[in-house]
């Protein structure tokens, strides 16, 4: 922690105080433990599902800009794109 500037200090604070409160949350939740599984089985495929969607979604308009460079007539760019993201 030495090498931390306050940027980092702070992200790791704050993801320290969250994983705290998820512990605390569950624990003190009035659902049961089957429950709070399903619940957070639920939530992380929801998470899960959503990423993927806007992971193609990413994919798709980089294809397009793609695309788009290569009919503009700019090939060594898109070559270069093209190589880059292993295409």
């Amino acid at each position: 922690m030495i090498f931390m500037n306050n940027q980092s200090k702070i992200i790791t604070a704050l993801l320290a105080g969250v994983a705290v409160g998820t512990v605390l949350g569950l624990l003190f939740s009035p659902e049961s433990g089957d429950e709070n599984r399903e619940g957070l089985a639920g939530w992380v495929k929801d998470v899960y599902d959503s990423s993927r969607e806007k992971a193609g979604v990413i994919a798709e308009r980089g294809a397009n800009a793609l695309r788009s460079v290569r009919s503009q007539g700019i090939v060594d760019i898109s070559d270069e794109v093209e190589r880059s993201l292993g295409v």
